[in-house]
């Protein structure tokens, strides 16, 4: 490791350790958030309490999601993207965060409660062929269907499934899930071009494949979709037709 990259790491479990002592909570974008799992390394912790944490996502986010329609979060994690969108929101109820990692799901919950957020959370993995599905349990950033490590079996569902659920039309998708948002395009693009008005999306080259993300922009693009912004690996992306 070079020095600055060593400095870097030393620096942020530093801080990282500043946060345990000071209480395991860190404050982002004005919303305070808990980081008090053991998922979370100390290193995580340091990156969260300096706001490098989701920079992209979040940036994205409040830029392009409409207040006025409802929100499906791929890859809630542990909320930090959910409550910064959630205050946004006309109808903060009209808003589900899945994911998969069942670890996480008390922080997350911990963080709705502490930002009173009004998002639902489904603790469910998005994947297709099975009622279930084995979650590999890395890191509370990482985790991922079909890695390698620890697993967890968790329950699947799909986003038709979601939005027959939760009766949504028109939405705001956010998605973080890990590489298995090529899967998402894959086998559910043309269900996404007519519900999608906005759609942020963060891509995962190492999970996915090199050659998989720019293909799955291409069937983005063919499906209506038009790139707005970009912040290193996250896009955004709005629906030609459906403004």
């Amino acid at each position: 490791m070079r020095p600055l990259g060593r400095a870097r790491l030393l620096s942020h479990r530093l801080v990282g350790r500043l946060v345990e002592l000071g209480g395991n909570q860190v404050t982002i974008e004005g919303l305070h958030f808990s980081v008090d799992n053991p998922l979370i390394t100390r290193r995580e912790k340091g990156l969260l309490d300096v706001g490098l944490h989701e920079r992209g996502e979040i940036a994205l986010a409040c830029r392009y999601i409409e207040a006025d329609l409802p929100v499906v979060e791929l890859g809630g994690g542990i909320g930090v993207v959910a409550c910064i969108i959630n205050r946004r929101l006309t109808r903060p109820t009209d808003h589900v965060v899945v994911d998969a990692n069942a670890e996480l799901i008390p922080t997350l919950e911990a963080n709705r409660r502490l930002n009173r957020a009004g998002f639902r959370i489904r603790n469910v993995a998005l994947a297709y062929g099975s009622v279930e599905t084995a979650f590999a349990i890395d890191s509370f950033a990482t985790g991922r269907v079909g890695g390698v490590g620890r697993r967890a079996l968790v329950a699947t569902a799909t986003l038709a499934s979601l939005l027959e659920e939760t009766a949504f039309e028109r939405i705001n998708l956010v998605v973080d899930i890990e590489g298995a948002e090529v899967d998402l395009v894959e086998r559910e693009g043309p269900l996404l071009a007519r519900h999608a008005r906005i759609l942020i999306v963060e891509t995962h080259p190492r999970f996915a494949g090199e050659e998989a993300i720019p293909r799955m922009l291409t069937a983005l693009r063919k499906l209506g979709f038009s790139e707005v912004a970009r912040a290193r690996d996250v896009f955004a992306f709005e629906h030609r037709t459906l403004g």
